[in-house]
């Protein structure tokens, strides 16, 4: 099954009816005006004209029903064809995507397909269910909104004063002098203590956030401590929290330190 063989099945039948519908709305124009005068012929032509309008609408309304209950949802995504429609029209519209078994992320969103015998055929991403089926929309609407993202303004300072705040505290509970290594997941863990928090600030968020100070330079940033952090990258992906740059750049990023105070090092 293809969904956009489907789509173009359903487009020629909409410019149809949309050809019977204007023809209608001519004639109801036509009706009102002749009501007016008193025309009585040209109101017969005009209502002559709405029964021909009509019977197109309902013969174009029983072919779209038709094609439409010819497409069988269910069967499109068990059978995972709607899965490899959507890698391709990511894989078109430029956007990177990791995962498996229906379970994605196209950074900074994890997409999730749900669609076999016991479940619903659905798309999750993150947490919010996209109402579209179409493997090509959900491309389309990864990129528009990663675009929004990225041109949204970032408070790169306030974030990394954060970051260290959260840091600060990590080293606290685990007993460990302020300046030793810690993995951002378990920081991640501390900034958001409470699932509602988790809820509002996912880890895909944080990602994201972590991303934009890393593609800056977080050494850039001196805290409010008067303290310089640096950030510890690896090949593993295990415990590391993957980031894409605004230019598709890769890195897995597990763990951050702060450097001496400055007026130590001075």
């Amino acid at each position: 099954m293809n969904y956009e063989e489907f789509y173009e099945s359903l487009a020629l039948k909409e410019k149809e009816l949309r050809d019977a519908t204007n023809g209608a709305a001519k004639a109801y124009k036509a009706i009102a005006k002749n009501t007016e005068t008193g025309n009585l012929p040209e109101l017969k032509k005009a209502l002559s004209l709405l029964a021909e309008s009509t019977a197109k609408i309902e013969q174009q309304h029983a072919d779209l029903s038709g094609i439409v209950g010819s497409f069988d949802t269910k069967t499109y995504f068990i059978s995972g064809d709607f899965t490899r429609q959507m890698l391709d029209a990511c894989e078109a519209a430029g956007i990177d995507v990791k995962g498996e078994k229906g379970v994605y992320e196209m950074f900074p969103y994890k997409v999730r397909i749900v669609g076999d015998e016991e479940h619903a055929e659905e798309v999750w991403i993150n947490r919010k269910k996209f109402p579209s089926v179409r493997p090509k929309a959900l491309a389309e609407y990864i990129r528009a909104e990663r675009e929004k993202l990225y041109k949204a303004s970032f408070n790169e300072s306030a974030f990394m004063n954060e970051l260290a705040d959260a840091y600060d505290t990590t080293c606290l509970k685990n007993g460990v002098r302020i300046g030793s290594t810690q993995r951002l997941t378990v920081i991640y863990k501390t900034m958001t203590p409470m699932a509602r928090a988790r809820k509002e600030y996912d880890f895909q968020a944080f990602a994201f956030d972590l991303a934009r100070l890393y593609e800056l330079g977080a050494e850039k940033w001196i805290t409010k401590s008067g303290r310089r952090f640096v950030f510890g990258t690896s090949r593993d992906p295990k415990n590391a929290v993957r980031v894409l740059s605004s230019t598709g750049v890769e890195d897995y990023i597990v763990n951050i330190k702060a450097l001496q105070m400055e007026a130590e090092e001075g």
